[in-house]
């Protein structure tokens, strides 16, 4: 019955995570904003995210990445649905539900590391590249990475052929982080989680 129930939750929240993207993406490409499609989508789509930009606005080299924070509670009201639903039905005490828990915050955190790894990699090579300012990919990197390399602006001069050495270090960070302290945090997490007797990976 538990496994039941997770499992329809962890559809609903997944199905309604694939609306939410679907409708950012849609407005990129400015859709007739009255065909039922876009009508519907927008009825179900944007009071959430609206909710989420009154509450926790998050606006970088002004951008709206608020939908981005949405999506990343998704993910993980989605893992702990299905991790927690997955211990249940295993024979785990409720217990169980606060290592569950903290591997979701943690598997977020990871995948928040993964997401601006992939920016600042953009970002060191766009700064080889020299797009044009104004191209949609390029307000999007530089939005998402110049409120955290801004402060670092005069400390370092510019690499061979321009390449922003500012985004090369913070890259090294990351890859750090992720290597030596993250890793070893999930692994904790998991060996606390089998302890129940359970596997992390559901």
């Amino acid at each position: 019955m538990v496994k039941t129930v997770g499992t329809i939750l962890w559809v609903i929240i997944t199905a309604f995570g694939w609306l939410v993207l679907i409708r950012i993406f849609a407005s990129w490409f400015s859709p007739n904003p009255h065909s039922p499609f876009m009508v519907r989508l927008r009825q179900i789509a944007d009071p959430p995210l609206a909710f989420v930009r009154r509450i926790c606005p998050i606006t970088l080299g002004g951008l709206d990445f608020s939908p981005v924070a949405l999506l990343m509670f998704l993910y993980f009201l989605s893992q702990f649905v299905r991790l927690g639903t997955f211990a249940l039905d295993a024979g785990a005490s409720a217990g169980v539900l606060f290592p569950v828990l903290v591997i979701c915050l943690l598997l977020l955190v990871q995948n928040l590391t993964m997401l601006l790894l992939i920016f600042m990699v953009c970002r060191a090579i766009l700064s080889l590249v020299k797009p044009n300012p104004y191209n949609p990919l390029a307000l999007i990197v530089f939005g998402a990475t110049e409120p955290l390399l801004a402060p670092m602006r005069n400390m370092f001069p510019k690499g061979p052929w321009g390449l922003d050495l500012r985004a090369v270090l913070f890259v090294a960070f990351l890859l750090i982080f992720y290597a030596l302290v993250l890793q070893r945090f999930l692994e904790m997490s998991a060996f606390w989680m089998r302890s129940y007797g359970i596997s992390p990976v559901g």
